[in-house]
């Protein structure tokens, strides 16, 4: 038991990577939208408000149609509840503008263009695997309202 104890104690002192206030990044990747079942460009930064607080923004183009215009601007806030052995995971809350736009032509009947723009609120949970400089991530993150889109982010951020 006295091992036991001992190795819990010497796991739980070891120094993973920490943040300050202060520190930025930034970061690219894909999103996979689970309704759309489309691919889409992702990129975004992030600031350290304090070891266990990230605030950040990110856009999302996605990769529909010629005809088709769809983005993505989220602000996002992310509570770190696990940050060791190089292995991160937070909470995610989001608020996001969502724009799309579909143009079309029908020769001799017409042509024309629809848009709308939608105000979403997110959740959404993540994890990222820390290599130093960098670090790779993913999230799973699911719209409540505006266009109800979950998606999968994946990527790599760049630590400044």
């Amino acid at each position: 038991m006295a091992i036991f104890a001992a190795g819990l104690l010497s796991v739980s002192n070891i120094n993973a990577q920490s943040y300050d206030a202060g520190q930025m990044n930034i970061n690219a990747g894909l999103s996979y939208g689970f309704d759309i079942e489309e691919l889409g460009l992702r990129a975004g930064m992030g600031y350290f408000l304090n070891e266990n607080m990230r605030i950040g923004g990110d856009i999302t183009y996605w990769l529909i149609d010629s005809d088709v215009v769809y983005l993505e601007f989220n602000g996002n806030f992310n509570y770190i509840f696990y940050d060791e052995d190089e292995l991160m995971f937070y909470g995610i809350g989001a608020l996001g503008i969502h724009y799309w736009k579909f143009d079309w032509d029908m020769g001799d009947f017409g042509s024309g263009s629809e848009s709308d723009t939608d105000l979403g609120l997110g959740l959404g949970a993540g994890g990222e695997y820390n290599l130093g400089a960098m670090a790779l991530f993913g999230e799973l993150k699911i719209f409540l309202s505006g266009f109800d889109q979950p998606k999968f982010n994946f990527g790599v951020r760049f630590y400044l």
